[in-house]
This record gives C-alpha cells, sequence and structure tokens, in this order.
C-alpha cells in the first residue's frame, strides 16, 4: 500500500484480499480480530448516533501486511446524514476535548 503522506495507506479501493496477493507468513487473524472489535464499537456509535445498520456500517477487514482495517461502508443518504453528523460535532468543541 501507498503512503498518501498524511499519515494514510492508500484509500479504501486498495483493501481487500482482491487488492493484493495473501501471503502464508503474514498473521492475518490477529489484525482481523483488532479490525473486528473496532468495527464493533463504531457499529455502536453509528447506532447511538441514531444511525440505521441496514445503511451503514463499520467492516472489519486486513491489509497486505496484516493490520486491522475498518471500513465504513454507506448508502449515499446515509452517507450524506453521517457527513452532517460528523459536521455538527466538529463544531462542538467541547465534544472533542478542546
Amino acid at each position: 500500500m501507498r503512503d498518501d503522506g498524511d499519515g494514510l495507506m492508500g484509500d479504501l479501493n486498495d483493501v481487500g484480499p482482491d487488492a493484493w496477493v495473501w501471503n502464508p507468513h503474514v498473521g492475518y487473524l490477529s489484525g482481523w480480530r483488532q479490525a473486528r472489535e473496532s468495527a464493533s464499537r463504531l457499529n455502536d456509535a453509528l447506532r447511538a448516533a441514531g444511525l440505521d445498520l441496514s445503511t451503514v456500517r463499520a467492516v472489519p477487514n486486513v491489509d497486505a501486511d496484516g493490520r486491522g482495517v475498518v471500513r465504513l461502508a454507506a448508502a449515499l443518504p446515509t452517507a450524506d446524514e453521517l457527513a452532517e453528523l460528523l459536521r455538527r460535532c466538529g463544531t462542538n468543541s467541547q465534544r472533542w476535548g478542546a
């Protein structure tokens, strides 16, 4: 995967078994378990924010090096709703500990 220069590795299209060849020497399961736990916490937060998990969902995966990755899949109207929720949270500095 490539480094985009801002600390993010590639993009979500680079993630998944179709994007790279499985290496038998990499422990993918550990990374996937960590991603599964994070995805579960994120799904809980999405549900708590009032979003329907049938239209937006955090999905666990791993990258080519076995690191856990969480992908966010959303239907277009829900993606816009999530973007608005995040914008509103960003304007509330107390929420982010500032």
